[in-house]
Order: structure tokens, then C-alpha cells, then sequence
């Protein structure tokens, strides 16, 4: 299962990056070959990614995901060939993923275990969303919110997107799936980019991606519980405790088992979330 706050993305044609997206703090570094790369050199790109997989040792092959294009496309294919000549990294993350069906076609091209993000983009893919977390190798979704926006007609705003961002949530965790959460694309806005991270992160997203290295001390501390938000946590997990079951009131407030789930998982937040430090 997925465990993390923050997504890097790193374009495949820049090996000069890949070290510094590691080194950048974020919890996972995904290499793309997909959007990120000129059709012109895609075929470099793949060259380069293998030979870097290949260098990399366990630890490192752990935080990296490699996004490979679409499998219903020729380019898909050919990452999918590509990287199944050698050392894969824990996950790759398929682009545009419109149904299960695909995942398992890609799974099949590949011919090694992997675990898989399913990238959701379009109107397809969250209508098929619940088929698509059956699949036993899905360690995640992630929600491609620009190309979602552009197909249904949406601002790429907060507001207009937040049935969807809603909709993944609901489903996914039926399913007992983390979601990531699409880029914030004002690399400057650091307020911006924690303000959203605290907004998704309440909205039930376990993490979001960034396009710029830039973005990831604010996304850890958007996902990150005030200090007054841990102590109430603490505070009504030992209450209830000590009442040995049943509602107590903490703080004037009634708490009763759900509440006590909310804050144990706030709590055990905090402790992940030490692990990357």
C-alpha cells in the first residue's frame, strides 16, 4: 500500500533531474514519459530511464514510480517493452486510464510484478472508477484534474472540480485506496499550493503531486495536523480510552466511536509522517 504526502513528477529526457528530484524531499519522485517528454524523444527518454532503474538500490527503487503513456497507444506500448527488459521501480503509474480492462492489459505487456497508480483524466475513467479498484495490484489512483477539466468542458478551479475530487475519494475508499491529487500549477503560489494540500487533504486525498521542487515543503505541511489539531486528537483518543467504551464528552463536545476512528487516524498520520523525515 501507497505511503505519502507528496508525488514529484520529473520529466524521463532529463536524467540530469533525477537525483535532485530524489534529493528534493518528496516522499515519491515519478519520472515521466509520458506529457513530459517531445514525441521526438521518447525513445531517449526510455533509454535513460533504464539505465538509471538499473543503477538504483532497493531504498531508492522504493520512492520511484515511472508514468508511462497510455496502453491503448503505440508509445504505451513501447514504455511498457522498454521497461520490461529490466529493473523495474516499485510502481508505474498509467496515463489516461479509461478502465480495468487496461490495467490488466498493461500488467500482461509488462510480464513483472509491479504495483500500479491508475491516473484517472477523463469522464471514462471516473464512471468506471469502481472497476478499475478491484484490481489487486492498484496501490493507488490519482486524479489527472487538467485533462479532466479540458474534457468536460470544467474550470481547472477548485469549485468545479470538487465533485470529482469527491467522487474518486468516496470510491476509492470503498476499496481502501489512497488518492493523489492533481498538481497545483502556480509553481510561485506558496500559499497557494499548502492552502490546497490542507483542502485535499481534508477532502480525504492522502497526497498530492508537484511539478516543481519547490511545491513540496508546502504540500507536507497542507497534509500535516496543526499542533492544536493533534492534541484534541490525543486528547479525546485518552479520554475515551479511559471510559472503556461507550460516548464521553471532550472539550463539550459528544465523541462516540466514529470520532475516536477520525482521531486515531489523525494520530497515526503524524507517526508516517515522521518516518519520512
Amino acid at each position: 500500500m501507497l505511503n505519502a504526502r507528496s508525488l514529484l513528477f520529473v520529466p524521463g529526457h532529463r536524467p540530469d533531474r533525477f537525483e535532485k528530484a530524489l534529493d528534493s524531499g518528496a516522499d515519491l519522485v515519478c519520472i515521466d514519459l509520458e506529457d513530459a517528454v517531445p514525441l521526438a524523444q521518447k525513445a531517449d527518454a526510455r533509454t535513460a530511464v533504464c539505465d538509471f532503474l538499473a543503477r538504483c538500490d532497493l531504498p531508492v527503487l522504493e520512492r520511484l514510480v515511472v508514468r508511462v503513456s497510455a496502453v491503448s497507444s503505440d508509445e504505451g506500448r513501447a514504455d511498457l517493452y522498454a521497461l520490461s527488459r529490466g529493473r523495474l521501480p516499485a510502481r508505474l503509474m498509467l496515463a489516461k486510464t479509461e478502465n480495468a480492462a487496461e490495467v490488466a492489459t498493461a500488467a500482461s505487456l509488462l510480464g513483472q510484478p509491479v504495483g500500479w497508480i491508475a491516473l484517472i483524466e477523463s469522464a471514462s475513467g471516473l464512471l468506471g472508477l469502481e472497476s478499475i479498484c478491484r484490481d489487486s495490484a492498484l496501490d493507488a489512483v490519482m486524479f489527472g484534474g487538467g485533462d479532466f477539466a479540458a474534457q468536460v468542458g470544467a474550470d481547472f478551479a477548485w469549485e468545479p472540480l470538487l465533485w470529482a475530487r469527491s467522487q474518486m475519494v468516496l470510491t476509492a475508499a470503498a476499496y481502501r485506496l489512497p488518492v493523489i491529487d492533481v498538481p497545483f500549477l502556480d509553481v510561485r503560489d506558496v500559499q497557494g499550493i499548502e492552502s490546497e494540500a490542507r483542502r485535499v487533504a481534508a477532502l480525504g486525498f492522502s497526497a498530492k503531486a508537484a511539478i516543481h521542487p519547490a511545491q513540496i515543503e508546502g504540500i507536507h505541511r497542507g497534509f500535516s495536523p496543526t499542533p492544536e489539531a493533534l492534541r484534541k486528537a490525543q486528547e479525546i483518543v485518552r479520554v475515551f480510552e479511559q471510559a472503556q467504551g461507550g460516548a464521553v464528552v471532550v472539550d463539550g463536545r459528544m465523541v462516540d466511536q466514529p470520532i475516536v476512528d477520525s482521531a486515531r487516524k489523525l494520530i497515526a498520520r503524524v507517526h508516517a509522517e515522521k518516518e519520512f523525515v
